[in-house]
């Protein structure tokens, strides 16, 4: 045989197989054997047991039979691990999905693996004060900062899940309990931040879980450098009902989504709601939707309402809390959260200095209901600092007598608030802050009203009747020129919201637009070298070249 004949021989061979391996498909069925190969519809497997025990090539298909109840957990280990372009798929096979029951335990345990993809499967925990697991629990415990990549989860339904202390007995203090509908998360070993990268969670509903609907987390580190996670998307997902464990009393639980220790993340068109009621915590409580100890991740075009906490605070809306730098909320709706509709804050031991982040064209109303602390939109410091924030074309309303319609908490709060309409419509103050001069605080542009006769502002011990005297203290100023208006912007609030939690009525939610006639133009907003978007909170395209109306409809 010549050099060449011998070349091609082995090349066809290698070819063949992987020609082969790619098209291996396991079935499971609860009229199965485990004694069956499984691998055809007509000789499927009987239970996840069998599936947990086989080693998966990049390329192989896990289907569990539609309608069919199966007892978790489903488990991939390391050597199980697939390709972007070959992924390892578990999904369902027939009409309709699957459904793990995972007891106390993980529906799917995915363990230092990636190239997977998970879909079409219910999720179902025992209940989730005594499970102990996640619905979909995707873990990286690989030492050395190692991230893994390419994750896709979509149209999972997760609920009945508890608490998860990693690496068996570990105490609280080691890493906070992290249970969820979907978890996905770095718990190295050597708590380094060993993560994932390139995740996409889509479709997924996520509900009845004790501390997270959806949770992006890796090992905490007072110090750190660098973040464990890296390109997530969160997309069209729907968390609710995740109440909070009320014996759990360290720190928060009862939270919809919370992407954290997280480097590019995007959460796109999800909805939460009444998540936390249970959450009896004496400091953190929980939160609609949320980022911390992140690095450009951006919240957009999602709903979060009606979240509660128990004895704790918070029960916010949206939070760009601690750790966030260069991070944007945009394009939300918050209404009717115990806490703020919007909290931006910082804490002591912070990883990482709060800064540059944007909250632009979200629309609050009627937050704080429970909660009195908080305000439509809260921005507090009990840390290093906050910098270069930019809070611009927001609606903030509420008829709460809350401690101001803008809730300011330390010093060291480098914010600028512009061209927002800020809007009371019983008691609160517009704007309240519990030290006299905090620092690097602006306020230009902005329509503001009072409909219940409350304070303009309270400033410490100082009440501030009026937009003059607020002038006089050297707010909404600009250039030794007074800007800003306090008048009836005129909304029509009696219009119909439309039914909470669908998205697309946010185009036609007319309630927080300006009357066509309306002078009520914002600031020319590029002289501060705001980039401020091409469209409003409804999706209206506004012109490079245009002054658009305050607030976040124009």
């Amino acid at each position: 045989m010549t050099r060449f004949s011998i070349i091609w021989v082995f090349a066809a061979t290698l070819l063949i197989a992987s020609i082969a391996r790619a098209d291996i498909v396991y079935y499971i069925h609860p009229d199965g054997s485990d004694d069956q190969p499984g691998t055809s519809i007509d000789q499927p497997w009987k239970t996840l047991a069998r599936a947990s025990q086989q080693i998966y090539k990049p390329g192989d298909r896990i289907r569990l039979a539609a309608g069919k109840i199966f007892d978790g957990p489903l488990s991939l280990g390391a050597k199980s691990s697939g390709t972007p372009k070959t992924p390892i798929v578990i999904e369902s096979y027939g009409e309709g999905r699957a459904i793990i029951r995972a007891g106390v335990g993980d529906a799917v345990h995915i363990e230092n693996a990636g190239g997977v993809e998970i879909q079409n499967l219910v999720c179902i925990g025992e209940d989730c004060l005594l499970n102990h697991g996640c619905g979909v629990a995707l873990v990286n415990t690989l030492p050395n900062n190692v991230r893994l990549s390419y994750l896709r989860i979509r149209n999972i339904e997760a609920k009945g899940f508890g608490r998860e202390i990693p690496h068996g007995d570990a105490p609280d203090g080691f890493q906070p309990p992290q249970g969820a509908g979907i978890f996905v998360g770095g718990v190295a070993i050597d708590r380094s931040k060993s993560g994932f990268e390139d995740v996409e969670i889509t479709g997924c509903d996520c509900h009845d879980n004790a501390y997270f609907g959806i949770l992006i987390t890796g090992c905490w580190d007072e110090h750190a450098t660098r973040y464990a996670n890296a390109n997530i998307t969160i997309r069209d997902c729907r968390t609710y009902e995740n109440r909070g464990d009320p014996r759990y009393l360290k720190n928060h639980s009862g939270s919809g989504i919370l992407v954290e220790d997280c480097d590019g993340g995007l959460v796109d068109g999800c909805v939460a709601y009444e998540n936390g009621a249970l959450c009896d915590a004496g400091s953190g409580g929980p939160c609609g939707i949320w980022t911390g100890v992140a690095n450009r991740v951006t919240i957009q075009n999602c709903e979060s309402f009606r979240n509660h906490t128990g004895k704790a605070p918070d029960g916010d809306g949206f939070d760009l809390d601690g750790g966030c730098t260069n991070c944007v909320l945009q394009y939300n709706y918050s209404h009717d959260n115990d806490g703020a509709g919007i909290l931006v804050y910082t804490y002591a031991g912070s990883p990482h200095q709060h800064q540059n982040n944007v909250v632009r064209f979200n629309i609050s109303e009627n937050d704080s209901t429970r909660k009195r602390q908080y305000g439509a939109i809260t921005v507090g410091n009990d840390g290093s600092g906050i910098s270069g924030l930019e809070v611009y074309h927001n609606t903030f309303i509420t008829r709460q007598p809350a401690e101001g319609v803008v809730n300011l908490r330390g010093r060291e709060l480098g914010v600028a608030f512009r061209n927002n309409a800020i809007i009371s419509l019983g008691k609160a103050p517009l704007i309240r802050a519990d030290h006299k001069n905090p620092k690097d605080m602006v306020f230009q542009g902005n329509l503001y009203w009072s409909a219940g006769g409350g304070d303009f502002a309270q400033i410490a011990k100082d009440n501030i009747p009026d937009l003059l005297t607020w002038r006089l203290a050297g707010k909404e100023m600009l250039d030794g020129k007074p800007v800003g208006v306090f008048t009836d912007p005129h909304f029509d609030l009696n219009s119909n919201r439309g039914r909470p939690g669908e998205l697309a009525r946010f185009s036609k939610l007319t309630a927080f637009v300006l009357p066509p006639d309306s002078t009520h133009r914002g600031l020319d907003l590029k002289p501060f070298d705001i980039e401020f978007g091409l469209r409003d909170f409804r999706g209206k395209s506004i012109a490079p070249d245009d002054r658009p109306a305050i607030g976040a409809c124009h």
